[in-house]
C-alpha cells in the first residue's frame, strides 16, 4: 500500500470513517491482509465497502460499508466485507419485511436450533453447488449419504422439493446464513448518510 492515500473522519465518539485511495483496484490478497490486521485487534470493528472511483464511487463505497456495518451489528461480527453480504444487505434493508420473508420462505426450516441450522447450511451449500451431492459432501467434509439425508430432511420441513422457488429459497437461506433465523435486534446503526 505504498501508493495509498487515506482520508479519515471522526464520525462519532467511538466511530471513525476511513477511506483508502489506491492507484488500482485492491486485490483479494490486500483485502485479506487488511482483514487479518484488523482481526489481530479485537477491540476494532470494521465494515468494508466496495472498491469504487471518484466522488460518486467514494459515496457508493461508503454506503456499502454502512450496510456491511449494519449486518455486522446484527450478526455480531467484528469485520464485515460488503462483497460477502451484499445479497443479505439488500434483502434485510427492511428488517421487519425480511423477517416475514424468511419465515414465509423457510417455514419450520427457520427454527432457531442447532439441527435446523445444520440443515439450512447443508441445503444452502447443496443449492449453491448446483444440487451436486458429491461437491456438497466435499465442501462440508461429510459423507454423500449424509448430504442426501439432510437435504431430504430439509425438504420435509419445507413441505416441498428444493426444485421449487429456488430463488426465494436461496435468498432466505442467504439471510439466515449471515444473520441467523431472526429476529434481529440492531435497528439503529448510527446517523444516516444522504
Amino acid at each position: 500500500m505504498a501508493d495509498a492515500t487515506t482520508l479519515t473522519v471522526p464520525a462519532e465518539a467511538e466511530i471513525t470513517w476511513l477511506w483508502i485511495g489506491l492507484p488500482s483496484t485492491p486485490t483479494s490478497a490486500l483485502i485479506d491482509r487488511i482483514k487479518a490486521t484488523l482481526t489481530a485487534h479485537p477491540d476494532i470493528r470494521a465494515a468494508i465497502g466496495m472498491p469504487a472511483y471518484g466522488l460518486t464511487g467514494m459515496r457508493q463505497s461508503h454506503l456499502c460499508a454502512r450496510e456491511a456495518g449494519r449486518l455486522a451489528l446484527l450478526s455480531g461480527s467484528s469485520i464485515c466485507d460488503y462483497r460477502t453480504v451484499r445479497m443479505a444487505a439488500l434483502i434485510t434493508a427492511d428488517q421487519e419485511k425480511a423477517r416475514w420473508f424468511v419465515e414465509s420462505a423457510l417455514g419450520p426450516l427457520a427454527a432457531d436450533d442447532p439441527r435446523t441450522a445444520e440443515l439450512r447450511e447443508t441445503l444452502q451449500c447443496y443449492l449453491a453447488n448446483g444440487r451436486s451431492l458429491i461437491t456438497t459432501a466435499e465442501h462440508l467434509h461429510i459423507a454423500r449419504n449424509a448430504v442426501a439425508y439432510r437435504v431430504k430432511s430439509a425438504e420435509a420441513r419445507l413441505g416441498r422439493a428444493t426444485g421449487t422457488d429456488k430463488l426465494e429459497l436461496r435468498a432466505a437461506l442467504e439471510v439466515t446464513n449471515h444473520l441467523g433465523p431472526g429476529p434481529w435486534q440492531a435497528n439503529d446503526v448510527g446517523p444516516s448518510i444522504p
